[in-house]
C-alpha cells in the first residue's frame, strides 16, 4: 500500500487526536465522560480510515 502525503497527514491528525483525549482524560482522572466519548470517537475515526486505506 503506498500512502499520499494527506493520507498520512490525515493520520498524524487522528494519532495527535487520541493523544490529546487520552491526556485530558488522565488529567480528569479517568473520570470525564465528555473525554471517553472523544478518546472512543477518536479511536473509531483512526481505525475506519486506516482500515479504507487498506481496502484501497
Amino acid at each position: 500500500m503506498i500512502m499520499h502525503c494527506d493520507d498520512k497527514r490525515m493520520l498524524l491528525v487522528l494519532e495527535e487526536q487520541i493523544k490529546s483525549c487520552w491526556k485530558r482524560l488522565q488529567e480528569s482522572g479517568y473520570e470525564d465522560a465528555t473525554c471517553l466519548k472523544d478518546l472512543n470517537d477518536a479511536i473509531i475515526d483512526y481505525n475506519q480510515y486506516k482500515k479504507a486505506l487498506n481496502d484501497q
